[in-house]
């Protein structure tokens, strides 16, 4: 029964122990330690409940309807400005265009110096070494 007692005492000191230092570690956590335990308890978070309603809308949507004079108006303004005008060319127009600019970015490309058979074969020779020592 002692060497029962004795471990049990032990034990006991033990746990004591373990208690006091979990303690300490709780006071000693960083600054987002008690945001991220909020955050994992599903705490904090606003409630849709409290989303404020528009009660300007309906004023605002009104104040958008025009009179037929404004709609004219507006519609006489875009139809005057020179980016609104209907195109001019023709679609072969267009294509013949395409390809003069396609011929001419054609002309400025340069030929590609890529690496022959040959050179790739010697370095792939030159590299092909165990555990690249030599």
């Amino acid at each position: 029964m002692r060497p029962f007692l004795l471990i049990l005492g032990f034990l006991l000191a033990g746990c004591a122990g373990s208690v006091g230092k979990l303690s300490d570690m709780r006071d000693a956590a960083p600054d987002w330690y008690e945001a991220r335990k909020t955050e994992l308890a599903g705490e904090g978070y606003p409630s849709l409940a409290n989303v404020p309603q528009n009660t300007t809308y309906r004023r605002q949507q009104a104040s958008m309807v025009l009179t037929r004079e404004e709609q004219n108006a507006l519609l006489a303004a875009f139809e005057a400005n020179p980016r609104s005008a209907q195109v001019d060319e023709t679609l072969e127009q267009i294509l013949e265009w395409s390809r003069a600019l396609r011929a001419r970015v054609d002309q400025q490309l340069t030929e590609a110096s890529f690496l022959t058979d040959a050179q790739i074969a010697r370095l792939h020779a030159r590299f092909d070494r165990p555990r690249a020592r030599r």
